[in-house]
């Protein structure tokens, strides 16, 4: 019962991150947090396009956002999505 339950937790992260632009963010946060600013040079992406995904991230729980005066600056919130994200790295990049 256990399994049947986490296959469908992890299903739906891996919709989630099968994405190449939210799959891109996450890669972009491995390191540090980073400014919408910062995520949209570095993913080369609209700022509409950085917010729709990054909100679809912060509402499946995988990214923690904070805000620091006008700014809003995101990371990985999740240490499982952390070590998933650098094997991804380590194996494909």
């Amino acid at each position: 019962r256990l399994m049947k339950k986490k296959s469908i937790d992890v299903s739906e992260i891996m919709k989630t991150i099968g994405h190449p632009g939210r799959l891109l963010i996450l890669c972009s946060l491995l390191d540090s947090k980073k400014s919408v600013t910062e995520i949209e040079e570095i993913c080369e992406m609209s700022q509409s396009q950085t917010s729709q995904y990054l909100k679809k991230l912060e509402s499946a729980g995988l990214i923690h956002s904070e805000k620091d005066g006008k700014y809003h600056y995101y990371s990985l919130k999740d240490e499982r999505i952390r070590e998933l994200m650098a094997k991804l790295q380590k194996l494909y990049c």
